[in-house]
């Protein structure tokens, strides 16, 4: 039997993983999930896992992480059946059951299936329970980890830019991220890339790294974004030492900002306005819902 191939993502948020995710999909024919409620194809799947197991998982900034166990296995089984999963996980789900569900997401979407949620890297027991799985699954899947890692001031400029996050939560997300990425590189046999690298080389050398030869050249990364966050002068965010320290490990040199501080013009305040609201909005109707609009398509839009 020819075993399915899973690709699988780990990076953090504003990494990039988007921008790999369409290259596997354009440039080597891999399919990604159709249904879901979270942004760009993102799954949760590993995070929502742990916490249908009652596993620990800390906080993430702005984020619905970690859920609550019962929230998880809701989420779950609705993402499983829009994606024609016939098995119904149990309101006391083992691992086995999260598992084989999972396997058969990947028979769905096979032969090559790539999940990315820069969810995951952030917590341990998500990459436990996925360490598991590859060698549980390992005579029926092929299981290949990219570990995708960019400049902590460009992650981080980037979430200040587009959502105004707070610079030092998201500081905090990277280097918890990226210490985990590193700690658990052997165990998961990860291939680290660098995006920075991806778009210098329009991600020539991930044939190597895949094992597959690409069907296409649709899809070219764009360099634009790589060095806003040296241009911009209302940018002005420091990196902790121990940041620094850790970005230095995947090849980082420059750390030094345009600006002196974080610089705030009526479209900054709007935007974080703008998301607050949302998230307040959010937060409540995750209140309400439940007794006004139970499993309806305005719900789940509301809450994704």
């Amino acid at each position: 039997m020819n075993k399915l191939y899973n690709c699988i993502i780990l990076s953090t948020k504003s990494a990039g993983s988007s921008a790999l995710q369409k290259l596997l999909v354009k440039n080597y024919g891999f399919n990604m999930v159709k249904n879901t409620t979270h942004h760009e194809n993102e799954t949760l799947f590993w995070s929502k896992a742990a916490s249908a197991l009652d596993l620990y998982q800390d906080k993430m900034h702005r984020s619905k992480v970690p859920f609550s166990r019962s929230a998880a296995l809701q989420a779950l089984n609705k993402f499983l059946k829009d994606n024609s999963v016939e098995e119904c996980l149990s309101a006391d789900a083992s691992k086995a059951e999260i598992f084989s569900a999972y396997f058969d997401l990947i028979s769905q979407y096979k032969p090559l299936f790539v999940e990315k949620s820069p969810h995951h890297l952030y917590n341990q027991s998500n990459l436990d329970l996925l360490a598991e799985f590859a060698c549980q699954y390992k005579d029926k899947v092929n299981v290949k980890f990219l570990g995708l890692v960019r400049h902590p001031l460009s992650v981080i400029y980037s979430g200040w830019d587009r959502w105004k996050h707070d610079c030092s939560e998201f500081e905090r997300e990277w280097f918890v991220s990226n210490v985990n990425l590193l700690k658990n590189k052997e165990s998961l046999n990860i291939d680290i890339v660098r995006y920075e690298d991806l778009v210098a080389e329009n991600a020539a050398f991930l044939e190597e790294k895949l094992g597959l030869k690409p069907v296409s050249d649709a899809f070219s990364f764009r360099s634009s974004s790589l060095d806003k966050w040296k241009k911009d002068k209302a940018f002005g965010h420091q990196l902790s030492d121990e940041t620094i320290e850790l970005a230095k490990q995947f090849g980082y040199k420059d750390f030094d900002t345009s600006g002196e501080g974080l610089s705030w013009n009526f479209k900054s305040l709007s935007i974080y306005a703008g998301v607050e609201l949302k998230r307040l909005l959010r937060k409540s109707a995750m209140y309400w819902l439940p007794f006004c609009y139970v499993n309806t398509p305005a719900a789940d839009k509301m809450l994704g």
